[in-house]
């Protein structure tokens, strides 16, 4: 997976995306979970979905209604935004030296700027 729990992302396709056609801003927000089997990730403000509860069917909600929650989005339909340079970017890994004797890891970077995502 090249998207993590936290990162911001922007929406490129779908319902939302579609009503900011006009403007140059698309929607964006940070990453809640991320459903690997699944290829979905939840963000935060986006793909608000309502569920109708009945009265008295849990402990939590004894009166029931209705509740927004966040729903999932495809992981094809949002690109990872650059910490550093604030654009949607695609992302690339390469072998960064951890330091000391821990030897190397695979860190992720922006296709754009070539500055390192993770640190």
């Amino acid at each position: 997976m090249q998207i993590k729990k936290g990162d911001t992302v922007q929406l490129m396709k779908g319902k939302e995306a579609a009503q900011q056609r006009g403007t140059d801003k698309k929607p964006r927000g940070k990453v809640l979970e991320v459903l690997c089997d699944k290829q979905r990730i939840r963000v935060e403000g986006l793909r608000l979905v309502t569920r109708h509860l009945k009265a008295g069917r849990s402990q939590q909600n004894q009166a029931g209604g209705r509740i927004e929650k966040v729903g999932s989005i495809a992981l094809a339909n949002v690109q990872l935004v650059c910490p550093h340079c604030d654009k949607p970017t695609r992302i690339g890994a390469r072998k960064v030296e951890m330091g000391g004797d821990k030897g190397m890891k695979n860190a992720r970077f922006c296709k754009k700027c070539k500055e390192l995502i993770d640190r």
